[in-house]
């Protein structure tokens, strides 16, 4: 049944302008046509995947038909446009002994990492990203935690990786700069350093430490006969290691150690005017062959050597006889290089003093007296005028065998040096005996006498 035209109005004004028709158009269109052939039925939507994406559709009212749906060449590579998942990586992890070094994650299945050249990524590590994980990203691949079989450091980590074997390796540069220090600039490019550089990574390589690496390796390279130089430059070490092996109590010191007394005995010898002697083949001499230790050299210069540089011209001559030389140098050297230690040569110093002081008084003492007074804190300052008085009781010897009274010059000496009461209780009597002889033979008084016989 057809619309009125009422109907028909409401309709038309629901649509677009374009779309709208008359009302007699319609009616035209609502004849029968003769002879119409059925319409064929609609075929079947083609059967399709189902999509990766939500599509929206863009239907218009009025449409009485779907357009057909062209499914998406199934991809075979790189992600699907508009498609982009999510990829979620685990947490960053703090990297085990790189102090503060806190690196990207691995995404599950990067094996095969055997080198670091970076924490932009290992080298030789493959993934297994998938389809549909989009680009694999960069500057990701970083050790994980508890690497083994790593074949060099981690740059820009600050410290080195636990677990990993060969971390630390010598920077041939920074390598060279250091050995400077102990050889000097015309060494460091010698073949040689190559060689001591690589017999000392070997030693890291094995877990030692860079100091103890080092002593290990100056005792490899004697044995192998490499870096000679290096050899040579602490051969002081070996000779106190060849004494401790045949039995003497020496002390062997680690390179660290044996440079550090160096500089000590070079400061020594440069605060009293000798830094011709600070030199490293004087101190080898010292050290090595003499086994003198820096605080033994030091007692030598302090107690020894300004003994017998600051004593008087007569003390200095007498003195030359334990440290033989014509100048400063050489006197120092001998005490340095002699086999003899501070303390017995500063005893000696001390008894050649009172042997010294005597003879310039007129006083012949031998040197177990001289130890004597020595030993009981007397200096050749402090004995000059003392020998003066032992000078003059010589004559109380002849006074005493006049009156039977053996005075020996020991007893003179105990009785200055020492106040002897033995010693003085003779001198007493001798003073007396001479006053009365004096007395007799000339008929003076005491009183005169007593005077005259105080001369002893």
């Amino acid at each position: 049944m057809a619309l009125t035209r009422t109907q028909w109005n409401t309709l038309q004004a629901k649509l677009p302008p374009e779309d709208r028709e008359s009302y007699e158009t319609y009616l035209a269109a609502q004849a029968p046509t003769p002879e119409a052939t059925p319409a064929a039925p609609a075929p079947a939507a083609p059967a399709v995947a189902t999509p990766t994406q939500t599509t929206t559709s863009n239907f218009t009212y009025g449409q009485n038909t779907a357009p057909a749906y062209v499914a998406p060449a199934t991809p075979t590579s790189g992600p699907v446009s508009g498609f982009e998942p999510t990829v979620t990586l685990p947490t960053p992890v703090v990297q085990a002994g790189a102090s503060g070094f806190v690196g990207p994650v691995v995404p599950s299945g990067v094996t095969s990492a055997t080198g670091i050249t970076g924490a932009s990524g290992i080298t030789g590590a493959t993934s297994n990203f998938t389809y549909g994980q989009g680009n694999p990203l960069s500057n990701v691949f970083v050790t994980p935690v508890g690497i083994t079989g790593a074949t060099g450091p981690i740059n820009g980590a600050t410290g080195p990786i636990v677990g990993a074997s060969g971390v630390v390796t010598l920077a041939k540069d920074t390598f060279k700069s250091t050995l400077a220090l102990l050889m000097g600039e015309s060494e460091v490019n010698q073949p040689w350093v190559d060689e001591l550089r690589d017999i000392i990574q070997g030693f890291i390589n094995t877990g030692s430490d860079v100091a103890t690496a080092t002593n290990l390796a100056l005792r490899e390279a004697k044995a192998k006969g490499k870096a000679s130089k290096f050899v040579q430059r602490f051969d002081a070490i070996f000779k106190l290691q060849d004494r401790l092996n045949a039995g003497e109590t020496v002390q062997v010191p680690s390179i660290a150690d044996y440079v550090k007394s160096e500089q000590e005995l070079g400061d020594v010898l440069r605060a009293v005017g000798l830094g011709d002697l600070a030199t490293q083949e004087f101190a080898k001499k010292v050290f090595g062959d003499a086994n003198k230790s820096v605080s033994e050299a030091t007692a030598l210069i302090s107690n020894v050597f300004n003994a017998i540089d600051n004593a008087p011209k007569a003390l200095k001559e007498d003195l030359q006889k334990i440290a033989p030389g014509i100048d400063r140098t050489s006197i120092a050297r001998a005490l340095l290089l002699g086999k003899e230690g501070a303390d017995a040569l500063t005893k000696q110093i001390n008894t050649i003093g009172q042997v010294s002081a005597a003879k310039s008084q007129g006083v012949a003492i031998d040197m177990g007296t001289g130890a004597d007074l020595a030993a009981g804190g007397e200096t050749y300052g402090t004995s000059l005028g003392k020998f003066a008085t032992v000078k003059n009781l010589e004559r109380g010897q002849q006074l005493g065998r006049m009156s039977n009274i053996n005075f020996t010059q020991e007893e003179a000496i105990a009785s200055t040096f020492q106040s002897n009461a033995a010693a003085d209780e003779k001198i007493r009597k001798i003073k007396e005996e001479e006053a009365n002889r004096f007395s007799a033979q000339s008929g003076r008084l005491k009183s005169q006498s007593r005077s005259t016989a105080g001369q002893i």
